[in-house]
């Protein structure tokens, strides 16, 4: 099978098929009512088609593709099928000398350096992803659908393997309580509770966590009613209402936490608006800094919570994340004997399939198979 690579800044091909986007234009005869509305439709397609987190990520993956092409002398833009099929070879077996992915700033996230190892095939796969929907925005037929690039990615797979690199440790029960522990009556520490408790319980992703506002959180005498308008699986917005049974002991019970949080927020003025959020290194709720629009939670500080609480119970931080709470919840809801239909209600799981791999991880020791027969 032929790469197809032409050496050079490869021409825009003449007749570039045209996307929804650029179809009709100011110069097509449009009434003028209607022409005042293309910037306003061309922004309405490509924001309103991904959510803000995946067009974040395809941007960062087309800028790494752009540079890494821009470096060989060659054009991203419209790219050819051989070239896509040899950058996923690149990610796959990066060159040292020239990663195919580098930080572009010096004072940029700590870390490994980018493209210094093999990338995860999932990450892969989005990067082409990224390399698709860059060209569908500029009405170019898409190179990623060539049977060369759908080899090359079977060959990452087979290549790197799909296992997961890292699997957080699940924040269980137990450990939920370790965190607590030590947390007293301030906004920060009420704050914290909440939020632990609260995306333990309804086994909340952080971005969703952190999208709530105090309007979705309702008192039942049962408990609370939290109603989650958007979610990963959710992009259209239908929404879902989530129950939070009270706790059987009062410093972990999800119900009074919540509570005592919005009590605070109601003492400090805050009676709308999101239910978590940036409190300074003073211990003021106020946005992050002079240029925030808001001053909600990012996705990114319930790790920090979750890492900082770990840090303080004795724990290792380095094995928490994020995820932790979402995956300590399955974990124990398998363990309390919880049906794995009444599990998804509140994961939003679409897949039995992913439900499973935390529950045969929860019954790894329960009865193992190699225990018990005669040894």
């Amino acid at each position: 099978m032929a790469w197809g690579v032409t050496t050079g800044r490869a021409q825009r091909p003449p007749e570039a098929p045209p996307s929804a986007i650029t179809v009709v234009d100011a110069a097509s005869g449009l009434p003028p009512a209607l022409a005042q509305r293309l910037e306003g439709a061309r922004r309405f397609l490509r924001e309103g088609a991904h959510a803000t987190g995946t067009r974040q990520k395809y941007a960062e993956d087309f800028a790494q593709f752009s540079g890494w092409c821009q470096r060989h002398g060659l054009s991203p833009l419209p790219a050819e099928p051989g070239l896509v099929a040899l950058y996923v070879h690149a990610l796959v077996d990066p060159d040292p000398s020239n990663p195919p992915r580098v930080r572009r700033s010096p004072h940029g996230p700590r870390g490994p350096e980018p493209g210094r190892g093999p990338m995860h095939p999932s990450s892969i796969t989005r990067v082409v992803a990224a390399i698709r929907y860059a060209h569908t925005l500029e009405g170019l037929g898409s190179p990623t659908a060539h049977p060369l690039v759908r080899e090359a990615l079977r060959a990452a797979r087979r290549t790197v393997g799909v296992a997961p690199r890292r699997r957080v440790q699940a924040a269980v029960a137990e450990v939920v309580g370790r965190m607590l522990l030590g947390l007293d009556d301030s906004a920060r520490h009420r704050r914290d509770r909440a939020l632990l408790t609260l995306g333990f319980a309804g086994a909340f992703r952080r971005a969703a966590l952190v999208s709530l506002n105090l309007a979705d959180v309702v008192r039942v005498p049962e408990g609370l009613e939290v109603t989650l308008r958007r979610d990963k699986t959710d992009q259209a917005g239908a929404g879902r209402t989530l129950t939070i049974a009270p706790g059987a002991r009062g410093p972990t019970c999800p119900v009074l936490a919540v509570l005592a949080w919005v009590e605070a927020l109601a003492a400090l003025g805050f009676t709308e608006g999101p239910l978590f959020r940036f409190i300074d290194r003073h211990g003021n709720v106020r946005p992050a800094h002079r240029r925030a629009a808001s001053d909600r939670l990012s996705p990114q500080s319930v790790a920090h919570v979750v890492q900082r609480r770990a840090r303080a119970a004795g724990l290792d931080p380095a094995q928490f994340a994020g995820h932790s709470l979402r995956a300590g919840f399955v974990t124990s809801a398998t363990r309390a004997g919880k049906a794995i239909p009444k599990i998804m209600e509140q994961t939003g799981h679409r897949s039995a399939d992913t439900v499973m791999a935390y529950v045969r991880e929860a019954d790894r020791w329960r009865d193992p198979a190699s225990g018990g027969i005669g040894l």
